[in-house]
């Protein structure tokens, strides 16, 4: 019973995370800072958070689905174990928010890595562990050997909605760089957007999210940061997810997302 609890309260605290997806921890250097490619076409450019979020948060309702796929590694004290998945996001049109369909594998080199489904609709969340049926978080257990896949699959899944680390902190946000790259061959413009936590904090009012903040701050957290990288139509092709997961060590991973306006429907799963 008790390894249960603890199982559950892992994934809660994972599914609860969605809006800290892309933290910058202390201590932890990212990437070596981009420099402009000197092929690279310049672009418009935002420095003005506000219209930066208003205008992709309009395309990607406009467009309304992509597909996308994740690839990084999950360091947990040892090597750095890949992280692979593919899946695509449908973002609602109205603004309520986005929904991911998502096939993950991790594994270490050489051996077969492990697969979760994972759906995530709004709020809620279901996984299917390898071997095993589908389970919505919080509304059942999980076997206790499928944990901390579970936890990481639902991390990324609540990860990849663009902009979701700092679109609900508006007046907190700073555009801190802007650098003109390309992505595939595609021009871009990489933005690293950082959200002040005391203001977000201020800014929060539902008391699990908050919670979730305030336990951040006092692990020493003053920031929350967001890399994206956004074509001359302000569409995001990649974006970058660098979280801290709860007992299971840093996932680093990239998103990249393709075919946005494709035709993508996400529901939930039937019960197995």
């Amino acid at each position: 019973m008790r390894g249960r609890r603890r199982a559950a309260v892992l994934l809660c605290a994972a599914v609860l995370g969605g809006p800290l997806a892309g933290c910058s921890w202390p201590g932890s250097s990212g990437a070596a800072p981009e420099t402009a490619s000197p092929a690279a076409v310049s672009l418009p450019k935002y420095y003005d958070p506000e219209p930066l979020l208003a205008d992709v948060s309009a395309r990607t309702r406009s467009d309304g689905g992509a597909v996308l796929s994740v690839a990084g590694t999950l360091t947990a004290g040892g090597e750095p174990v890949p992280v692979t998945g593919d899946g695509a996001i449908r973002i609602d049109p109205a603004g309520a928010g986005a929904a991911v369909r998502l096939l993950l594998r991790a594994g270490a080199e050489g051996t077969v890595p492990r697969a979760t489904e994972i759906v995530r609709i709004g709020e809620r969340t279901w996984l299917r562990p390898q071997e095993s049926g589908w389970v919505e978080a919080g509304r059942a257990p999980l076997p206790p050997d499928a944990v901390a896949d579970a936890t990481l699959a639902a991390n990324v899944a609540s990860g990849v909605d663009p902009l979701a680390a700092v679109a609900r902190y508006p007046d907190a946000v700073l555009v801190a760089d802007a650098v003109d790259t390309d992505v595939d061959g595609i021009p871009a413009v990489h933005y690293t957007l950082v959200v002040d936590l005391v203001r977000a904090i201020a800014a929060e009012h539902d008391p699990q999210r908050r919670a979730a903040l305030v336990a951040q701050q006092q692990a020493g957290v003053t920031r929350i940061s967001t890399e994206i990288w956004l074509d001359a139509e302000r569409r995001p092709v990649r974006g970058r997810l660098r979280q801290q997961l709860p007992d299971s060590g840093t996932v680093d991973l990239l998103i990249r997302y393709r075919d946005w306006g494709s035709p993508v429907t996400i529901e939930p799963p039937r019960a197995d």
